[in-house]
């Protein structure tokens, strides 16, 4: 068979981000803390910005970081400087070197989840050209190592396809601790099967994984598991041991580790005009960028050289382009947060309770906006409310309609379901069915798993569990 080559023009339709658009989606991500680390760099970068005035939301000292200092200045009073002249009468009793010893201690600082990640990432087996991806991954990991991130964001923002972006968290699995970087249990768990190398029963965990089974050892359906894998009673028992040896979550050795406790500054503000509520972003935690009137006036200086200029008009353009993103962060943050405010008015007659439920797809379509955009403005960004300080995406929420008719969010109906248990009888507990009729008499037709699922996430245990 004769083999031949030939040139064919073809059309393939793409779509190419601007570095501008790039940087504004970044930006409308960002918390503020994030925005005005954004901008100092950028001052850093750019001579022509000659000042910012600095109104983002001020720092507040943690009780940490008041007991450290109190901690210092009481060494710097038990301890004098070296050069200075010591009383010939001092001795540092067992207090202050208590003291010392509990100021030094404190200076330790811990590795974070993020850090101990980002560290491996030159020797792990990831290809250089995707370590730019990766450590935008791992910055989208929680605390308890899951993927908590938006593929479609991702994808959005690094230009990369969603099958790339899936191998490579799957490699940041394999890094220390395994299984951060899942975006399920099972995809977590399977990521330490290593963990039972040598074991009798890796072979069963990680069919009984892989076989989706975890939903039904949750619920109790003991037969069907042990029917599937064909094990007995006394070996499911064993592999059941064997999997639990595993980490559900492998972040949390990290949890706290390298963190402060931080205090939320809300970003939007709920005031109600005219009977209505309205969604206010501070203008006074938005930075002021200005241009040096110095460079300004060598623009104007004919002795300045066409070169210089150009430099000059470049920076000045990219610090109005920055401004610019600035100033799109705010206005569709604040159109976001209207039509969230327009579509949760029960929120303020009873909290998280009178959410209806609401998806971001459908604020999108109000607004006129992509829903990723939605995914990236609530992004750690709170409201202050009459309510308390509120995440935005708290607004969010799945939820089902009554036999009336009546929509209600699932927070409502996980609220039920609790308000049931707290009152079931305490030597006859309701089983995840009981709860299911009960739920059903007051008009929510859910499933069983479904009961279940919102038992577990209450920290509430089974029917078996709970008797007296």
């Amino acid at each position: 068979m004769a083999l031949s080559s030939e040139l064919r023009p073809s059309q393939i339709q793409t779509m190419t981000l601007s570095p501008q658009l790039r940087q504004s989606l970044k930006m409308l991500a960002m918390s503020l803390p994030e925005l005005r680390e954004a901008l100092y760099d950028e001052m850093g970068r750019n001579p022509v910005i000659e000042d910012v005035e600095q109104t983002l939301e001020r720092e507040t000292v943690s009780q940490k970081e008041r007991e450290t200092a109190d901690e210092e200045r009481s060494f710097e009073n038990d301890y004098p400087e070296d050069d200075a002249t010591p009383d010939a009468s001092y001795t540092a009793d067992a207090d202050a070197l208590e003291r010392r010893q509990k100021f030094f201690d404190s200076q330790t600082k811990e590795e974070t989840l993020e850090e101990h990640l980002l560290n491996q990432l030159e020797m792990s087996d990831i290809a250089d050209e995707d370590l730019s991806l990766a450590e935008m991954l791992i910055g989208d990991l929680d605390d308890k190592g899951y993927f908590a991130g938006s593929i479609p964001d991702v994808m959005m923002v690094s230009g990369e396809s969603e099958e790339k972006i899936r191998a490579v968290l799957r490699q940041i699995t394999a890094l220390d601790p395994p299984g951060c970087g899942a975006t399920t249990l099972e995809e977590c768990l399977l990521a330490q099967i290593d963990k039972l190398d040598g074991s009798p029963y890796q072979q069963e965990v990680r069919e009984l994984l892989e076989r989706h089974h975890l939903a039904d050892i949750a619920e109790g359906r003991l037969a069907k598991v042990e029917t599937d894998l064909g094990m007995s009673h006394e070996r499911y028992a064993d592999v059941l041991t064997a999997l639990r040896t595993l980490e559900p979550r492998p972040g949390r050795a990290y949890t706290r580790a390298g963190k402060r406790v931080t205090f939320v500054n809300p970003e939007v503000h709920a005031v109600k005009v005219d009977g209505r509520w309205t969604a206010r972003v501070d203008d006074r935690s938005l930075p002021d960028i200005r241009i040096s009137k110095h460079y300004l006036r060598m623009l104007e200086d004919p002795k300045t050289s066409k070169e210089t200029k150009d430099y000059i008009r470049q920076r000045i353009a990219a610090a109005n382009v920055f401004a610019e993103a600035i100033e799109k962060r705010e206005e569709t943050i604040t159109n976001i947060a209207q039509a969230i405010l327009d579509a949760q008015p029960g929120f303020f007659e009873e909290g998280l309770k009178g959410l209806k439920p609401l998806t971001m797809q459908e604020v999108a379509e109000k607004v006129g906006v992509h829903h990723t955009t939605v995914s990236r403005t609530v992004n750690d960004k709170y409201m202050s409310t009459p309510r308390g300080t509120v995440e935005l995406r708290k607004f969010f929420t799945s939820g089902f309609v009554t036999e009336s008719g009546e929509q209600v969010s699932k927070d409502a109906v996980e609220d039920l379901v609790r308000t049931i248990i707290e009152g079931e009888d305490k030597s006859a507990p309701l089983s995840d069915e009981g709860i299911r009729a009960e739920l059903k008499k007051s008009g929510f037709d859910i499933a069983r798993r479904t009961v279940a699922k919102y038992r577990t996430r209450l920290g509430i245990p089974g029917a078996s569990e709970r008797r007296r």
